[in-house]
């Protein structure tokens, strides 16, 4: 997905809504520590690839997220039912 996707989606939202988010730069993946291609990745390959993302099966990040926002979620409750 290329930024401006991302803000053409994002703009049609309630700016004051919150969501969760998760996206990855190129540097994330190919910098000094972890580009292990020689010669380096280049910007072009980078932007080839990057659309990997429309192909990935999501739904096991979907459950991770949703399992850590339902943990947090019973600790929040749990933390004010001790206070109470």
């Amino acid at each position: 997905m290329q930024v401006k996707e991302a803000v053409k989606y994002l703009s049609k939202m309630d700016q004051e809504e919150h969501i969760i988010i998760a996206w990855w730069e190129m540097d994330g993946f190919f910098d000094d520590d972890y580009d292990w291609f020689e010669p380096r990745v280049s910007k072009e390959e980078w932007e080839n690839v990057a659309e990997i993302g429309d192909d990935i099966d999501w739904s096991g990040t979907h459950e991770t997220i949703r399992g850590a926002i339902e943990e947090a979620i019973r600790d929040d409750r749990k933390e004010a039912e001790d206070e109470g």
